[in-house]
């Protein structure tokens, strides 16, 4: 039923943008990147137990030097790889509260000692 706008938005998601980002250092940077990772910076700058956009740019630099690659480069690995590992530890940068997340666990958890005792 969706598959053309589904279609659309993978298109989309992988057309590139440029913007100029301020970085701690003090310089502005002009970074060229994929839209979707563009969507992915925005949740993280807005999520409320993000990494925070200072921390995420330094460690961004932190790479590009460290690994010799471009600073468009490293703002993506950086951000795949923060996500990536904020989400195996429970945090959901499209989810709305972490205290809901938090509770929900907590009451899976009651469930399955409930579940053993029985």
């Amino acid at each position: 039923m969706l598959d053309y706008l589904v279609s659309r938005e993978q298109d989309e998601m992988f057309r590139t943008s440029v913007r100029d980002i301020d970085f701690p250092d003090g310089e502005i940077r002009r970074i060229e990147t994929y839209r979707l990772v563009w969507q992915w910076y925005d949740r993280a700058g807005e999520y409320e137990f993000g990494p925070g956009k200072e921390w995420l740019l330094n460690i961004v630099l932190k790479c590009a030097v460290e690994e010799s690659i471009s600073v468009s480069e490293s703002f993506g690995r950086v951000l795949n790889h923060v996500v990536k590992t904020d989400e195996a530890a429970g945090l959901d940068y499209t989810d709305d509260k972490l205290e809901l997340l938090v509770a929900k666990q907590a009451m899976g958890r009651f469930y399955e000692r409930k579940k053993k005792r029985l």
